[in-house]
């Protein structure tokens, strides 16, 4: 599937290219998502349980934020994290886009072997899965909540230009990211027997980092700043970038 999940990035990068706007690549990227579990879940050898799973996790779980990629695609405005490398980017701009699009290509590999670890794993079904199982409804409730939260603060006009500071949003200013990394603790749990259920315990720290310095949220955050200036600040000082709860610590 590597040679698939690249194949399809460059496609997205070329279609990047004719029309100068780069939010394809998250749609692509959780789009493959979807079709590597589905793959997956058509060529493993587990026990039905196990490979099942797989049309919860990853299929369920990322085909409800492609769906949700595809409903706020806007042809005639990028989003401003993508805006903003494309005039950071100035020299070898398609470039530097394509080495990107080729790395999302790589990491939907990477993060589509828990999926074939646990559909390929067969036994009784037991506590740990039972506490997998409710791992997984927790954090996607978590990001539901979040994300229709922000979703209905955006819809009020009064609040354009505002900060959501809301429901979840009052206490992380990342709450999506946050459940978005808790559901990773799942595949750990659900694989508990097997050879490699030791490695899949590296997967919610590989996606923490992701998360917290690579893909998600610095660049969220500087376009924050960038759009709500001190207001932004503001609410940097009082809520907590990720983890859920009150206050704690200074300001980072």
């Amino acid at each position: 599937m590597l040679a698939v999940n690249l194949l399809t990035q460059v496609l997205a990068w070329l279609w990047q290219k004719k029309n100068q706007h780069a939010d394809i690549a998250d749609i692509v990227w959780s789009g493959m998502i979807v079709v590597n579990g589905l793959v997956i879940f058509t060529l493993a050898n587990g026990d039905i349980f196990h490979r099942a799973i797989i049309l919860l996790i990853p299929v369920a779980w990322y085909l409800r934020l492609f769906w949700h990629l595809v409903e706020r695609y806007d042809l005639s405005k990028e989003d401003g994290r993508y805006a903003y490398l494309r005039s950071y980017w100035e020299n070898n701009t398609q470039a530097k886009f394509f080495l990107f699009f080729i790395g999302q290509g790589m990491i939907i590999s990477l993060f589509s072997f828990p999926a074939w670890v646990l559909a390929n794993h067969s036994s009784e079904f037991g506590l740990w899965d039972l506490l997998g199982l409710f791992v997984v409804g927790i954090s996607y409730l978590g990001v539901w909540l979040s994300d229709r939260q922000l979703r209905l603060f955006k819809k009020n006009k009064a609040n354009k230009g505002k900060v959501c500071n809301v429901g979840l949003w009052k206490y992380s200013r990342h709450p999506n990211y946050f459940f978005e990394w808790t559901h990773w603790f799942a595949y750990p749990l659900l694989t508990i027997g097997t050879e490699l259920q030791w490695l899949m315990w590296i997967y919610p720290m590989i996606m923490l980092v992701f998360l917290s310095k690579l893909t998600g949220i610095p660049f969220n955050e500087q376009q924050n700043l960038r759009s709500k200036g001190n207001a932004y600040r503001e609410y940097q000082k009082r809520t907590n970038k990720f983890f859920i709860g009150p206050k704690t610590g200074k300001h980072s």
